[in-house]
């Protein structure tokens, strides 16, 4: 056995037996597509098994743009079936954002973990290593926060100036565990999102953060944005023109669909979206599809936007400041330092 397999089982230990709490006689259901790194796959299996559970490996095809939240019905059917759903997919979000998944979390008939566009790196290091059980009391915090708030606005030095109404749906915590039917988490996890009131949003977005798809922009990228869409992509370079052209070819990309706050003090500062939208005192807002988040748009893709030294305001209480999260006066009092690609808080 070498170091990797450790670390692998160390993760998927966690994500079974406790993040997920899998019980005997339960059906799991790994979603991969070809683009996984099926160790992950083979690891979690086995230790599925071990608890006395039945697990199933599908694989689907690998999805373009324009179909990127569809899951086959095959897969679709099978979730009927099952307990839990851990979704692997590289090139695909469908196992997080597929609407037949949401309509399963709304009756209660299935429980997830999210794995999806990570690969073993993810798996094994940096979020991964947080203590779950202190981030997810973290999130329902921040929640209650979000939950009481009527107004967000984010800035950022970069001059992203957003607002937008608090939507009716709930604030999301995914914070690593999705022990009850209905739950949904990720792994590596660590944020509270939600979706803002769609046609709300307002004011300008400075990317200069990893996309989905896109990865680290070569140069911050600024997106106008009028009654909840986005009316204009500006800035030079590769990433705003492959933007651009997603916006203009893709049936409600330009939506405004989510608002995510990171809380994982682990997460790296990589250039990977999916490990950096996690990032303690990072903020993500996502285009697209917002039908998990309670709306009503729906599009071939969800995709997140990482921005950096964001101050985020609920109301008129400030919940992220240039990067360090306050819940509370005693948080505020400690303060937060930056460590590296993380954020701490100091003793």
């Amino acid at each position: 056995m070498d170091v990797r397999t450790v670390d692998l089982t160390r993760s998927a230990e966690l994500i079974v037996r406790r993040l997920l709490a899998v019980k005997p006689g339960e059906n799991v259901v790994i979603v991969c597509d070809p683009g996984t790194e099926m160790t992950m796959a083979y690891v979690l299996a086995g230790i599925v098994e071990s608890v006395g559970a039945e697990c199933v490996i599908s694989i689907m095809p690998t999805r373009d743009k324009n179909r990127n939240n569809e899951l086959p019905v095959t897969i679709e059917r099978a979730l009927e079936s099952a307990d839990c759903l851990i979704g692997l997919t590289r090139f695909s979000g469908a196992p997080t954002y597929a609407e037949s998944v949401k309509r399963l979390y709304n009756s209660r008939r299935l429980r997830a973990i999210s794995m999806v566009f990570r690969g073993v790196e993810n798996f094994t290091t940096g979020g991964a290593l947080a203590d779950y059980d202190t981030l997810y009391e973290e999130g329902k915090a921040l929640a209650e926060i979000w939950r009481k708030g009527r107004r967000i606005r984010v800035t950022t030095p970069a001059g992203t100036d957003i607002v937008a109404e608090i939507g009716d749906a709930d604030p999301i915590v995914e914070c690593g565990f999705a022990t009850e039917p209905g739950q949904e988490a990720a792994f590596p996890d660590g944020e509270v999102s939600q979706g803002p009131n769609e046609g709300t949003a307002e004011g300008v977005i400075v990317v200069d953060g990893p996309i989905c798809y896109l990865g680290r922009p070569d140069n911050p990228v600024t997106l106008r944005v009028s009654r909840g869409r986005v009316v204009a992509v500006e800035g030079e370079g590769r990433t705003a023109a492959e933007l651009r052209h997603i916006l203009e070819t893709i049936e409600n990309a330009n939506n405004i669909a989510e608002i995510g706050i990171g809380l994982n003090g682990w997460c790296l500062r990589n250039g990977d979206f999916e490990e950096e939208k996690k990032a303690r005192g990072n903020v993500h807002i996502a285009l697209g599809d917002n039908i998990f988040y309670g709306g009503h748009t729906r599009s071939a893709v969800h995709m997140d936007m990482v921005l950096y030294e964001p101050t985020v305001t609920i109301d008129d209480q400030v919940v992220v400041e240039r990067g360090q999260v306050f819940f509370d006066k005693e948080n505020r009092r400690k303060g937060v330092r930056k460590g590296e690609g993380f954020l701490v808080v100091q003793p």
